[in-house]
């Protein structure tokens, strides 16, 4: 602890006597021209650095001195760097190199990777982008905040695994970890879907970071058939101004069960729900096959007994008053549309938080609310999705496949129906 504390004070005096040479200077702004590359100048707080931008010495933001430092050291598993954002404030962490290798029987692998952004004190996340370098592989991307009592236990599960990063179908692959709640280990902080790769979040929200937190990037990647590519994903951290006050942003998620039979013209093997349950858990994992019988239970269906239906539905009640500021839905393929409503217990008025009457899965925007609804204990909200199993026949990702019963699951040949909500509370 001592020699930590002794480094980060020579840190300190060495940028405190670099930025002497501009005490006397003219206010600077970012982006203007600077003289000594490497040199720094405090202002306000706030930390300038003299860097090499397309040929020409320019003042960047790089930390806010005031309460952040971050140290740019690369790990075998990840490798984190300062780099300007919007503000200019921010950090960026990149995942291994990693080519996926689903299991037998299965085009997708969802692989997890830990990374350590180094934040000495607590900081609040005002804007994440996740950015995939190879969209053809690409499916999704899930940032998990990890606490910082269980950064050992993730370790040791990163650990056993040769390859970079640990498989995690359903959820992080640490204990404690469940696919559709924050639990202790982890907690949803943001995602990348096709056309949803920049999550800013509200004015005056952010989500909370403590001194020694870290993340877990999971990554969804779906292979062509015999193809093999490499993939690799950045997240860009965007850090609300010290000081400033922010309300901690939550994540909260509402998925309802699937139950999609084969059409009258489709026939094979896995249109038995239970042969398509075994092929889901031989592609994907024992665990995910048994999140459709959860779902069935938590949205008040009865798991011995599931009813076909090209409608899927579910219903959350709020167990305390909540500030909701955003809905993202989320599905796959087969969908036809998706709507996520909020309903106000006394009133019986009905809010769409969001509605996709043609879902695109290359559309998957979250929407903010003009102005954000304060709900109250025992209010509710609701996901619905339709969907259409015959769109199996005309799109070119079913054309080598046996048709399926569908169930929730974490294959692109699998269907989802998902409602992501931030809130405040």
């Amino acid at each position: 602890m001592m020699k930590k504390l002794l480094a980060v004070i020579s840190i300190a005096l060495a940028s405190f006597s670099l930025s002497l040479t501009f005490a006397q200077a003219a206010t600077i702004k970012p982006g203007s021209a600077c003289k000594k590359s490497g040199a720094t100048y405090i202002q306000s707080g706030i930390k300038y650095t003299c860097v090499l931008v397309s040929k020409k010495l320019t003042w960047k933001v790089l930390v806010p001195t005031s309460s952040h430092t971050h140290v740019a050291t690369p790990t075998p598993k990840a490798t984190p760097s300062t780099s300007p954002s919007a503000d200019g404030v921010g950090a960026e962490l990149n995942t291994p190199d990693y080519t996926p290798s689903p299991p037998d029987g299965g085009s997708d692998d969802y692989r997890c990777f830990l990374l350590d952004p180094k934040f000495t004190s607590d900081t609040f996340l005002k804007a994440v982008t996740i950015a995939p370098n190879n969209l053809e592989v690409s499916h999704h991307g899930i940032l998990y905040k990890v606490d910082s009592s269980n950064t050992a236990a993730t370790k040791l599960v990163d650990s056993q695994s040769k390859e970079p990063g640990w498989s995690c179908f359903g959820d992080t692959g640490i204990p404690g970890a469940t696919a559709f709640s924050p639990a202790a280990p982890s907690s949803w902080v943001s995602f990348w879907a096709p056309g949803g790769d920049f999550k800013e979040y509200p004015a005056n929200t952010g989500m909370k970071i403590k001194a020694g937190d870290q993340f877990i990037l999971q990554s969804h990647f779906h292979l062509p058939s015999g193809s093999k590519q490499s993939a690799s994903m950045k997240v860009t951290l965007s850090l609300a101004p010290a000081g400033a006050q922010t309300s901690e942003l939550k994540t909260l998620l509402i998925a309802a069960p699937i139950e999609l039979a084969c059409t009258t013209s489709e026939k094979g093997p896995l249109c038995a729900r239970d042969a398509a349950l075994a092929d889901l858990a031989k592609r994907t994992s024992a665990k995910a096959a048994l999140q459709e019988s959860a779902l069935l239970y938590i949205c008040g269906k009865d798991p011995k007994n599931p009813v076909p239906s090209n409608t899927s539905e579910c219903t959350n009640t709020l167990p305390s008053p909540t500030t909701i500021y955003g809905a993202t839905g989320h599905m796959h393929q087969l969908g036809r549309t998706i709507k996520i409503t909020y309903i106000n217990r006394i009133t019986g008025a009905i809010t769409n938080l969001s509605v996709r009457d043609a879902w695109d899965f290359d559309n998957q925007k979250t929407d903010w609310q003009a102005k954000p609804i304060q709900a109250n204990q025992g209010d509710q909200i609701k996901v619905t999705c339709t969907y259409d199993v015959s769109l199996r026949s005309k799109l070119p990702e079913f054309r080598d496949l046996s048709p399926n019963y569908v169930v929730w699951g974490e294959g692109t040949r699998d269907e989802m129906c998902l409602a992501i909500i931030n809130y405040t509370n």
